[in-house]
């Protein structure tokens, strides 16, 4: 019994030690945030009930026209993420590249990605080249010979 009091207090304690405390300026802060967006939300509404029919009217409809454009442009945007990824994919080239494309246009991002390419394809082919240079190699006496060579009959040691 004792044992099962011990692990309920175990327990007890391990999420009292998991809940999050907060200091006074983080709470003031989140607070002053959520006072801000209520401004602006008050604001707009004094706003809209100070204009008449035909202005409000007006005002809405050019709201509802950004977010709309906004939302064409994140989905373009989108759409060229997939696009661009596709191509890398095809090219046999990591699609983590994609972070680094610009995305502001079709034609910005076809150029971003020609660059990109070329520039990891050229990284990858010195890297690959300094990997195959080697060292030369060395020999530790000034008579020595090599096996492989005396086998071939390469060296004449008589």
């Amino acid at each position: 019994m004792s044992e099962e009091k011990t692990e309920v207090q175990e327990n007890v304690s391990d999420q009292t030690a998991e809940e999050k405390l907060y200091t006074q300026s983080e709470l003031d802060s989140v607070l002053n945030a959520e006072r801000v967006k209520f401004e602006a939300k008050l604001a707009e509404t004094e706003k809209l009930a100070a204009m008449s029919e035909e202005k409000k009217a007006e005002y809405l409809r050019g709201q509802f026209e950004r977010t709309l454009a906004e939302r064409e442009a994140a989905v373009a945007r989108r759409e060229l993420m997939a696009d661009a990824a596709d191509k890398l994919d095809a090219a046999g080239l990591p699609k983590t590249l994609s972070e680094c494309l610009d995305y502001s246009g079709r034609e910005a991002c076809a150029l971003s990605l020609e660059r990109v390419s070329a520039a990891f394809e050229n990284a990858l082919a010195e890297a690959v080249t300094q990997r195959l240079r080697g060292r030369t190699p060395k020999f530790s006496q000034v008579g020595a010979t090599d096996a492989f060579l005396d086998g071939l009959g390469l060296y004449n040691n008589k």
